[in-house]
């Protein structure tokens, strides 16, 4: 059965915060029985290497999203790198995701893009509007001239 892609995403988004709200459950638990630091400390970094690939999983999902939305806008982006502010390499996955930077980056960019395409179409509008009601007031005059 075919999905759409935004269907598709929301789903994924929600059972991965779901699974991390469920991990995170179980390790309160986890950490609240835990008598010792040292105990407490590897619950803590189970808890972090377990949900850490759920949050990869959405961030990925985001940077996909927001990519699609600046490809419809052929809006350009800059290409992931090591060295790159706006990207970096999850540890999991081995795939790119948008850093926080990035994805604001990204979105100031595509409601720059959004602006100016609003601002041209407001433009071109006006100057149709000033052509119908030009040819309006033409069109009177010429009635009135006739005595029509």
């Amino acid at each position: 059965m075919w999905i759409p892609i935004q269907i598709r995403e929301e789903l994924e988004l929600g059972a991965h915060r779901r699974t991390i709200r469920k991990l995170d459950n179980a390790y309160d638990l986890a950490l609240a029985n835990s008598e010792t630091v040292a105990e407490r400390k590897k619950a803590e970094y189970r808890r972090h290497w377990e949900t850490i690939l759920y949050y990869e999983l959405i961030a990925e999902i985001k940077t996909r999203r927001l990519l699609r939305e600046a490809d419809r806008l052929d809006v350009p982006i800059d290409y992931a790198t090591d060295d790159s502010p706006l990207w970096r390499r999850s540890s999991q996955l081995n795939s790119w995701s948008l850093t926080a930077l990035g994805y604001s980056e990204v979105r100031k960019a595509i409601g720059q893009e959004r602006r100016d395409r609003r601002e041209r179409l407001v433009a071109w509008a006006s100057v149709i509007i000033g052509i119908v009601g030009a040819l309006t007031g033409l069109l009177s005059v010429s009635l009135i001239v006739r005595g029509l």
